[in-house]
């Protein structure tokens, strides 16, 4: 069964996606439901909020709860990676889903 998670990565800008993560022979295969984007990158606390909205409210996302959050832990700017990363643990906390740190170029892929 896939599992389904968000992906946060505020290494740069904001990226934000939801997927189904399916385990197969090759490894993992992401289907990817939901994304959204912005390149500012001082704006990541004033964005994420918004950008979780939308990419959660999608309807190819509403017909079941997330299993899990990823955040990415740099290599970054602290500052960027800080709002990503407090975005992710408080999700995690609201939703009672598992919060996981992974380095940003695994975040984006």
């Amino acid at each position: 069964m896939a599992v389904r998670i968000v992906s946060i990565d505020s290494s740069l800008g904001s990226q934000l996606l939801v997927a189904d993560a399916e385990p197969d022979a090759r490894g993992v295969t992401l289907n990817v439901l939901s994304s959204a984007e912005q390149t500012d990158s001082r704006r990541h606390a004033e964005s994420l909020g918004a950008m979780l909205a939308e990419v959660l409210g999608a309807p190819a996302v509403a017909d079941r709860p997330l299993d899990a959050a990823v955040a990415a832990t740099g290599p970054a700017p602290f500052t960027g990676l800080r709002a990503g990363l407090a975005t992710a643990r408080a999700l995690g906390r609201a939703l009672g889903v598992a919060v996981h740190g992974v380095p940003s170029p695994d975040a984006v892929a």
